[in-house]
């Protein structure tokens, strides 16, 4: 093979097979690199991408050093760390002045619903309907298969949270005076009713709550029997005290809620007992430490049925002065009667606060994941400092009426206690068992106003069953009864029952009943009302926002705003006369807010409330929403 000489700057290298080729090596600064050319026999291959490849040290070192090179490196290190510094600058003000995701509260399952009450006899009586197949004629008594059978019309109006009265065996007709803690009434079903109840309702992924009675039991009670005997630690599950009725020789002074003495003398036994209710309810001994622990093992008896919650009965008198301390006179009056003394040492005990603590601590030991808190209630008088004492035992949920204040007027009485309780976890309860229905608090007039207040407050509403039809007292029966008649299904006797019910109803019920309130084209009777109400709840403002009162008169007003939310304000006319007014008055309200709910009609005006003049009704009540 013919060699081809080798010039300056080029090199001959050989090939596997002995050819030899010439490399020829170009410097072109303009390109800013060097060509590498290849000739093989005779042709000239160049590659232009090849920049400073097969170099050695000494002819990199050369570039490196090189004045331009170092420039240009230096400009881009400067220019990423300028780039580094400029993106990490803009983030940190899009981080600062981007809005922010509203701030929702940790709610658990207990804070955010409408808690239902029930009282189980008077709710359906299954037999009353083909059951299983069978229709029976029954016996006018409600039961737990009733309550069963009624799980969608609750789910469907909007309740999650079912409280059930207390249907324990006793021997009294309210199911107060416990012959058995765990035992299900005969009159109400059988413990596997009970049982297929409670997984009904955890596959409907509702809530079970139920009384939790720890200040007494009936005198039928076998811890009774057995005390009244002084049979081994029984003898002291009860307060005892020698006494002698003949000469009126009593332990102390103090007196029964229910009216006359709290102490009553036991012919076996040959001593008094302490009862705060009525005689056939003798107060346990919570001093005992035999009986604390027989309540806790009552509670983990129905933590295992699949219960989620106890609502604690009289917890004011759970404990008593334990050396029987007379309790302070009244000045000026006579001593015979139970407002005549200062319960300083029957009510309100501050070792009630400790138990509370102690069973909290035993639903607690249930809750094994997020979601399947229990929950524990309890009912307080207007006493602010006990209502606060009551939170710090980790009760959830504490009960109060916003009725229950003096004031000239409903709008007074509520403004007062709205005030004064301002807590996200009040409940608030505006009627039970022992007290008047919403439609006799003021009149049926007000019963979608009620509803209103109800469901629009901070805290959470406790629905006594039939106030969602707007259902009255029964205008014959004695107290507490007249409070307690049976749920008005439809016009037919009411389809609650076919036999003849435990109680009767007020004539009413043609109209006032689900069926018929239910029907298209009535679309503002109370129950429509309360189904809207509790859509309109569920707005994070109402769950969860602060409030501020503002009354005028008969007309209660107040907003309910959570920060990032829109923000709401509850107009209601508790008064009997047509009003109209402005809100200029009112600090804090935009000028421009929409009507989102009204008890009458159907409203969606957008307007200026600070320029517009506002007319409600008597009995009507109105929630506007503003940015």
């Amino acid at each position: 093979m013919e060699m081809t000489d080798i010039h300056e700057g080029e090199e001959e290298t050989p090939l596997n097979n002995g050819t030899a080729v010439k490399v020829h090596l170009k410097e072109n600064f303009n390109n800013v690199g060097i060509e590498s050319c290849v000739a093989i026999k005779s042709d000239r291959v160049c590659d232009n991408d090849t920049s400073f490849s097969n170099l050695g040290k000494e002819e990199l070192s050369q570039y490196a050093n090189d004045p331009f090179w170092k420039k240009i490196r230096m400009i881009l290190l400067i220019g990423f760390w300028i780039g580094w510094v400029t993106m990490l600058v803009v983030a940190i003000v899009i981080t600062v002045l981007a809005q922010k995701c509203p701030r929702k509260p940790d709610q658990k399952w207990y804070e955010k619903e409408t808690v239902y009450e029930i009282l189980p006899e008077s709710y359906q009586d299954t037999s009353s309907k083909a059951y299983n197949g069978a229709a029976k004629k029954g016996d006018g008594v409600g039961d737990i298969k009733g309550i069963k059978l009624q799980l969608k019309y609750l789910k469907d109006i909007g309740n999650r949270i079912l409280y059930i009265n207390s249907m324990y065996q006793s021997n009294d007709e309210e199911h107060l005076a416990l012959v058995d803690h765990t035992k299900i009434a005969s009159l109400f079903g059988t413990m596997e009713d009970f049982e297929d109840l409670s997984k009904e309702i955890k596959k409907r992924e509702m809530r079970l709550i139920m009384d939790f009675i720890p200040n007494h039991t009936g005198k039928l009670s076998e811890w009774f029997l057995k005390s009244q005997k002084k049979v081994g630690k029984y003898s002291d599950y009860y307060i005892w005290s020698p006494c002698d009725p003949n000469t009126y020789s009593y332990p102390n002074n103090w007196m029964s809620v229910k009216g006359g003495r709290a102490w009553s003398y036991d012919d076996s036994r040959k001593e008094c007992y302490y009862h705060q209710l009525e005689s056939d309810k003798p107060d346990l001994n919570l001093w005992n430490p035999d009986v604390k622990q027989e309540l806790e093992s009552i509670l983990r008896f129905w933590l295992n049925k699949g219960v989620d919650g106890f609502h604690v009965q009289n917890v004011q008198y759970l404990y008593e002065d334990k050396n029987l301390k007379d309790e302070t006179l009244t000045a000026g009056k006579p001593g015979k009667a139970y407002s005549d003394f200062e319960h300083n040492f029957t009510v309100n005990h501050h070792k009630n606060i400790k138990i509370l603590q102690s069973w909290k601590a035993v639903l607690d030991s249930y809750n094994t994941k997020r979601g399947r808190e229990k929950a524990l209630f309890v009912t307080a008088g207007n006493d602010l400092d006990t209502t606060r004492s009551f939170f710090d035992a980790g009760v959830s949920i504490v009960r109060i009426s916003p009725l229950s204040q003096n004031g000239t007027s409903l709008s007074e009485r509520i403004e007062t206690q709205l005030k004064d309780f301002n807590f996200v976890r009040i409940g608030w309860m505006l009627s039970n068992k022992d007290t008047s229905r919403l439609a006799n608090i003021a009149s049926p007039l007000h019963t979608k106003a009620l509803l209103t207040l109800q469901e629009t407050l901070p805290g959470v509403p406790f629905n006594y069953y039939g106030n969602e039809i707007g259902m009255i007292d029964h205008p014959t029966l004695p107290v507490p009864w007249k409070y307690r008649t049976p749920m008005q299904w439809n016009s037919k006797g009411t389809g609650f029952s076919q036999n003849i019910k435990w109680l009767s109803n007020p004539d009413n019920y043609t109209h006032l009943n689900v069926q018929t309130e239910n029907a298209t084209g009535h679309d503002y009777t109370p129950l429509k009302v309360y189904i809207k109400l509790k859509k309109l709840r569920l707005k994070e403002s109402f769950q969860w926002g602060k409030m501020e009162v503002f009354r005028d008169g008969d007309l209660l007003m107040y907003t309910r705003k959570a920060e990032g939310f829109p923000g709401y304000l509850v107009a209601i006319n508790f008064g009997s006369d047509n009003l109209t007014g402005s809100f200029r008055e009112n600090k804090g309200i935009p000028n421009k807010v929409k009507v989102v709910f009204h008890t009458h009609k159907k409203d969606n005006t957008i307007f200026n409330p600070l320029e517009i003049s506002y007319k409600l009704d008597a009995g009507h009540a109105v929630v506007l929403e503003y940015d």
